[in-house]
């Protein structure tokens, strides 16, 4: 039989298996390549990207919430004393100078403090009158030297006085803490921190006077001209009053506080239009807003003076809400009368207590 010999099939094995092994090696070669010429440009890339914003960048660069602890220690004295009064990092402020004092308003003001027991509060002091009577009548109290802008002079002092509120606030919110600012004609029944929600930036008492216009309605637009498409929609509620609200600290809360505090030392306006404005104004072109998130407290355990004074009182008892939080004296001139009489109204068991006072700021009116 003739033999065969199976060299020559061996070596185009061998061959082959050497031919597979190169190629492997070049296309492993070319991958890592490739995934590191990948990475380098994604790299150069991003690094074009643009950045944002200038402000918020400040914002997060001052924004102490999460980057800094008890252990360290305070920062400054206000922090100090914020360990010291409101350790739980919720406060109740109001600002007040020396003319709050005069006939009493301060002192009816603060009473609601013991009588809800709202041991996490503060007064802001602006003099040092301000703080001698808050000592001698056992009241938190810290001084803040802050100088009215040139903008506001002229405007009153009560509007002159809370356009400094945003200015001040920020100082809080950059600490870390959160505030429920008020103002001193309010009375205070109930711990009003019992009462909040805290899913939102800024919860705040409104000047609506019912659900409609404290929580918002969809109204109709007709415009005959159009004729088929007549009729469009839109959305309306009254202002958030900025004498009343508790705001988070957060980047979102802090850059509203510095457009504000920021607005009002440039321009002559009144502070609950700007604070408004800055919130609800909606984001287009070149514009963006702070983009908080809103809820409006409930109308009657936050009240406000025209609710109660044009309406709730009139009801029967029975169909009267139960013991309003607090109660806001923002539509009447006459403030401190009426807060007194609020008080005396709902836990001084004298019913007729807001009888002889007109619905309105004129009299006769129901």
């Amino acid at each position: 039989m003739p033999s065969y010999d199976d060299s020559t099939g061996k070596s185009k094995i061998t061959e082959a298996k050497t031919r597979y092994t190169v190629l492997a090696s070049f296309f492993a070669i070319g991958l890592c390549l490739g995934i590191v010429i990948s990475e380098r440009i994604y790299v150069q890339k991003r690094a074009v990207i643009p950045k944002p914003r200038q402000l918020v960048s400040e914002i997060a660069s001052r924004m102490h919430v999460g980057h800094h602890t008890a252990i360290a220690g305070p920062r400054n004295e206000l922090e100090a004393y914020l360990m010291k009064i409101a350790p739980q990092k919720e406060l109740l402020l109001a600002v007040a100078n020396k003319n709050t004092m005069w006939d009493g308003m301060l002192d009816t003001f603060t009473q609601g403090f013991k009588r809800a027991k709202v041991s996490n509060h503060m007064v802001l002091a602006l003099d040092q009158e301000t703080v001698s009577w808050c000592q001698q009548n056992g009241i938190n109290v810290f001084m803040m030297n802050v100088t009215i802008a040139a903008s506001q002079k002229g405007t009153g002092d009560n509007h002159a006085v809370s356009a400094l509120k945003f200015g001040i606030l920020r100082n809080f919110v950059e600490l870390g803490w959160a505030v429920l600012l008020s103002d001193v004609d309010i009375a205070i029944f109930q711990n009003p921190f019992e009462h909040l929600y805290r899913d939102s930036d800024v919860e705040g008492m409104s000047d609506g006077f019912d659900e409609r216009t404290a929580y918002g309605s969809i109204e109709g637009f007709d415009d005959p001209s159009m004729g088929w498409g007549r009729y469009a929609q839109y959305y309306k509620h009254f202002n958030m009053n900025s004498g009343l609200f508790y705001i988070k600290a957060n980047n979102r809360t802090l850059e509203l506080l510095t457009r504000l505090e920021t607005r009002l030392s440039k321009e002559k306006y009144w502070d609950q239009t700007a604070y408004n404005e800055e919130i609800f104004f909606l984001s287009h072109g070149n514009y963006r807003s702070p983009q908080v998130s809103v809820r409006v407290m409930d109308i009657d355990q936050f009240m406000n003076s025209k609710r109660l004074f044009k309406d709730i009182r009139h009801r029967s008892k029975d169909q009267q809400p139960p013991l309003p939080v607090m109660v806001h004296i923002n539509y009447h001139p006459d403030k401190h009368e009426r807060l007194k009489a609020v008080i005396q109204y709902y836990i001084g068991g004298n019913e007729h207590a807001l009888d002889s006072f007109p619905g309105g700021s004129e009299p006769g009116t129901r």
